[in-house]
């Protein structure tokens, strides 16, 4: 693929019974005002729920961090025992598969994992979630804590285009 032509992305589904959890967050500057938002897909790729959510003023490492534990507990609601997460941070991925979480999370990383049998982590290019991108940046625009669910898809999120991506495929 030739320079500026887009990025290759895989986006591989859920496995039967379990839930795919797309989180991705934004922010307007660092420490800023951040967002957090995520989809919820079943096993045949149906978007089952979606949620923006406003972080406060943040760092950009603890919004992805949040983003992915608000994303759970929000998750719980949807009653699968298993999870996938996508999530474009590979440093919050990393610490989240070593369970070496900062002390101020950890409860509540502990609580929410008592929802579920299994959570499994996937990295995601920006490319591949920008539906949870653009619940994320709507997200910034909500009070602290203050946050929107949708069950099914939003009209919103229905015209939205691919960015730009030469080659995206379904594995």
């Amino acid at each position: 693929m030739a320079a500026g032509e887009g990025t290759e992305c895989d986006w591989v589904p859920p496995e039967q019974g379990e839930l795919l959890l797309c989180c991705d967050v934004a922010s307007r500057n660092n420490p800023g005002v951040a967002g957090a938002g995520a989809i919820a897909r079943d096993a045949s790729c149906g978007v089952v729920g979606s949620m923006e959510i406003g972080l406060g003023i943040t760092s950009n490492f603890l919004d992805e961090l949040y983003g992915v534990v608000v994303g759970l507990e929000w998750a719980i609601q949807w009653g699968y025992r298993r999870i996938l997460i996508r999530s474009d941070s590979t440093s919050v991925l990393g610490i989240l598969e070593r369970k070496s979480l900062p002390w101020f999370v950890q409860q509540r990383w502990k609580t929410v994992c008592q929802h579920y049998d299994s959570i499994r982590f996937v990295h995601s290019f920006r490319e591949a979630n920008f539906s949870a991108d653009k619940m994320a940046r709507r997200g910034c625009n909500l009070g602290h804590r203050v946050g929107i669910h949708y069950v099914g898809r939003p009209d919103f999120l229905i015209s939205i285009e691919l960015p730009n991506v030469a080659y995206f495929r379904f594995k």
